[in-house]
C-alpha cells in the first residue's frame, strides 16, 4: 500500500497538467482608429484644415510683416506722434493674430479629438458584442504587450466589422 501512495504522489508531481484557457486576445485600436475607412477619412479631413489653417496664418502673418516694414520704412519721415500711433496700432494687429492663431488652434485639435472620440464610441460597442460572441474574456491594447503570439491579435477582424457597419461617417 505504501508503494502504490508513492507512485501517486510521484505521478502527481512529475506530471504537469496545464490548462491553456484562449480568452485572451489584444487589439490595436490606434491602428484601427487611423486605418479604418472612416479613420482614413478623418485623416484626410484633418489633414485639409490642417493646410488651410496654415494657410489662412501664413497670410495673415505675411501683411503683419509688410505692414512692419512700411513702419520701419517711414521711421524718418513721420513724426514721432504718427510713428508711435503706427507701432500701437502695429501691436494691436500682432495681439489680435495672436488670439486668432490660438482660437484656430484650440479649434482644431478640439476638432481632432472629438472626431477619433467619435470613431472610439463607435467601436466599443462592437467590440464589446464581439467579445460575447467569441467568449473572449480579457482584452489587452496591443501597445501594451511585449509579446504575443500573432493568432491573438484580433486587430483585423474588429477593423473589418466597423469598416462594414460604419463606411460612412459624417465629422462636424
Amino acid at each position: 500500500m505504501k508503494f502504490f501512495i508513492f507512485k501517486i504522489i510521484i505521478f502527481f508531481l512529475f506530471v504537469n497538467y496545464v490548462h491553456a484557457d484562449n480568452s485572451i486576445k489584444f487589439v490595436d485600436i490606434d491602428f484601427i482608429v487611423n486605418n479604418s475607412i472612416s479613420g482614413k477619412n478623418l485623416n484626410q479631413l484633418i489633414d485639409d484644415k490642417n493646410k488651410k489653417i496654415t494657410s489662412e496664418l501664413q497670410k495673415y502673418r505675411k501683411k503683419l510683416e509688410e505692414k512692419k516694414r512700411k513702419i520701419v520704412s517711414q521711421k524718418n519721415i513721420l513724426k514721432k506722434e504718427e510713428f508711435n500711433i503706427l507701432v500701437k496700432d502695429y501691436e494691436n494687429e500682432v495681439k489680435k493674430f495672436n488670439e486668432i492663431r490660438k482660437k484656430k488652434t484650440d479649434e482644431f485639435n478640439n476638432f481632432s479629438i472629438n472626431s477619433k472620440k467619435k470613431i472610439i464610441d463607435l467601436l466599443n460597442p462592437l467590440i464589446s458584442s464581439y467579445l460575447k460572441k467569441e467568449s473572449i474574456q480579457i482584452l489587452l491594447q496591443k501597445d501594451k504587450i511585449i509579446f504575443g503570439e500573432d493568432n491573438l491579435d484580433i486587430t483585423k477582424e474588429i477593423m473589418k466589422l466597423f469598416n462594414d457597419k460604419h463606411n460612412k461617417m459624417k465629422f462636424e
